[in-house]
C-alpha cells in the first residue's frame, strides 16, 4: 500500500489555502502519509472574463478536477462546496465536509458603512453573482451592479480602478486567506443577502469505490456541517440550481434544532420569494421548501432562466 496521497486543487491562492488546511488536518491524524498537491487548471480559471453563467455555471471550477479523479491521477480533491454541481458523476462522491466557517457575504468598501442604507444613491457595487444581485436590488433598486470576476486581490483592486462603492465577497474566503483589510470597511450582509448553497463549507470529493480514502476522509467530516449542507444541496437539486438564476439556501443549528431558509429571486430584484426558519430535523426538507417556492413562483423566475 502506497503512503503517498495525491490531492487535486485549483491553483488560486484561496484554493491552495483551503487544500493546505485540509491536508494539515489529515497529517495530524495520519503522520505516516505523504500528501502531494497536484494543481489542475479548470475552465473557470482559463476564462476569467465571461460571466460564469455564460461559460457553464458552477461546473466550470470542478469538471477538469473530476476528470482527474475519474482517471485515477489524483486520490481526492478539495472544493469550495458552492462550486460543486448538485449532481455528481456516478463514480464520484463527496467524502467529507470539514467544519463550516461563516456562510455569509460581506460588503467591502472604502466607505464606513453601518447599513446598506448608508450607500449613496446609485452606488456602484461589484459582484458577478445573480443571487447577490437579485437580493441587493430588491433592497436598493437604485444600485448599479457592476459585473466583476477574478481572485480576491483582483476584486479588491477594482474598488479603486473601477470606482466602485464596494464589492461583495464571501466572508469565508477572507477568513481562510487572512487578508489584511485594515484599509477597508466591512459590512456583514447576514440580514440582507441569503447565502449560496454550501457557502462557507469545503467539500472533499473522491472515488466512490476507494474505501481507503473514504475511511481517511471520514475522520475529518463534521456531522452537523454535513447534515446542513446536504439539506441545502437537496434544495438546489430540486430547483435545478446553477449560476443561471439566484438561489439562496441555508440550513443552520439554532436552539437545539436545525432550521432551513430558502430563496429564489429575479435578477432585477423585483420578485423575491422565500421560506425561513423551516424545521429541518426530518429528511426531505430541502425538496419540500423548493416545491413550496416553485408553487409560489407566479413570475416565472425559475422558468425564465
Amino acid at each position: 500500500m502506497t503512503n503517498k496521497v495525491i490531492v487535486g486543487s485549483r491553483k488560486s491562492k484561496l484554493a491552495m489555502a483551503q487544500t493546505k488546511l485540509v491536508i494539515a488536518s489529515l497529517e495530524k491524524l495520519f503522520p505516516e502519509i505523504e500528501f502531494e498537491i497536484k494543481n489542475v487548471i479548470t475552465e473557470g480559471d482559463r476564462n476569467r472574463h465571461a460571466s460564469l453563467a455564460k461559460i457553464g455555471g458552477k461546473g466550470v471550477f470542478v469538471k477538469e478536477i473530476e476528470d482527474e479523479l475519474k482517471n485515477g491521477t489524483i486520490d481526492f480533491a478539495v472544493h469550495s462546496l458552492k462550486d460543486v454541481m448538485p449532481v455528481l458523476p456516478e463514480e464520484l462522491v463527496l467524502g467529507a465536509f470539514p467544519k463550516r466557517v461563516s456562510p455569509y457575504d460581506c460588503l467591502v468598501s472604502r466607505k464606513n458603512l453601518s447599513s446598506m442604507n448608508d450607500l449613496p444613491k446609485g452606488a456602484r457595487i461589484g459582484t458577478n453573482s445573480l443571487r447577490r444581485q437579485g437580493q441587493l436590488l430588491s433592497i436598493r433598486p437604485d444600485l448599479k451592479i457592476i459585473p466583476i470576476r477574478g481572485n480576491i486581490d483582483t476584486r479588491l483592486r477594482k474598488i479603486d480602478t473601477e470606482a466602485l462603492d464596494g464589492i461583495i465577497l464571501a466572508e469565508a474566503g477572507l477568513t481562510r486567506l487572512n487578508i489584511d483589510l485594515s484599509s477597508y470597511h466591512i459590512l456583514n450582509l447576514q440580514n440582507y443577502v441569503m447565502p449560496a448553497v454550501g457557502q462557507g463549507c469545503l467539500a472533499i470529493e473522491c472515488r466512490k469505490n476507494d474505501t481507503r480514502i473514504r475511511q481517511m476522509l471520514d475522520r475529518i467530516n463534521d456531522e452537523e456541517s454535513a447534515y446542513c449542507v446536504q439539506i441545502e444541496r437537496e434544495f438546489m437539486r430540486e430547483l435545478g440550481g446553477s449560476c443561471n438564476f439566484p438561489i439562496g439556501g441555508h440550513a443552520y443549528a439554532k436552539n437545539g434544532q436545525i432550521l432551513f431558509d430558502g430563496l429564489i429571486a429575479s435578477p432585477n430584484g423585483e420578485h423575491v420569494i422565500k421560506e425561513t426558519k423551516i424545521p429541518a430535523n426530518n429528511s426531505g426538507v430541502g425538496k419540500k421548501v423548493a416545491d413550496q417556492l416553485l408553487a409560489k413562483d407566479k413570475f416565472g423566475i425559475i422558468e425564465g432562466e
